[in-house]
């Protein structure tokens, strides 16, 4: 299996599989496959496929991040968090981690400086970021996204 659809796999999980989700404590409104209407607000959320959302995160979170380019377990977090944070704050997060101009751009300097590290050690950099993130926000889902992070840990090091 290639590393997108183990990434893949694993945000589907984390995002509850297609189970169809509307809570009102949760900013992203009604929600599948982990696909929300507040970030798609065109799409028919409640009939959204398995293949559309796959097509989905492929094109607007994997390769807008540039995910094949890093080592798999860094390629899959950073998939992750782009899912469950935005692209550009999941990008601004690992260059914060790798001590890089944080402009939120996957380029030269960011690739450089990910594939010049030891992954395990930015891979706990980047994930300690993401939960200081976490930290400050709505405190009922903190569980769930500590949780997350943990899964995820255990789930990229994996693919090393």
């Amino acid at each position: 299996m290639n590393a997108f659809l183990q990434a893949f796999a694993f945000v589907l999980n984390a995002e509850g599989g297609g189970t169809i989700t509307d809570d009102p404590e949760d900013p992203g409104g009604l929600t599948r496959w982990g696909i929300s209407k507040r970030s798609h607000p065109d799409l028919d959320i409640a009939n959204l496929t398995l293949e559309h959302a796959r097509d989905i995160y492929r094109e607007e979170y994997w390769q807008r991040c540039r995910c094949d380019e890093f080592p798999p377990p860094l390629g899959m977090a950073l998939f992750d968090a782009a899912v469950n944070q935005g692209p550009i704050r999941a990008i601004r997060l690992l260059q914060r981690a790798l001590r890089v101009e944080e402009d939120g751009v996957i380029g030269p300097d960011t690739l450089a400086a990910a594939n010049s590290v030891i992954t395990d050690d930015l891979l706990i950099q980047f994930l300690s970021y993401r939960a200081s993130a976490y930290a400050v926000l709505n405190p009922r889902f903190h569980r769930g996204w500590f949780a997350r992070l943990f899964r995820l840990q255990r789930a990229a090091w994996s693919l090393a």
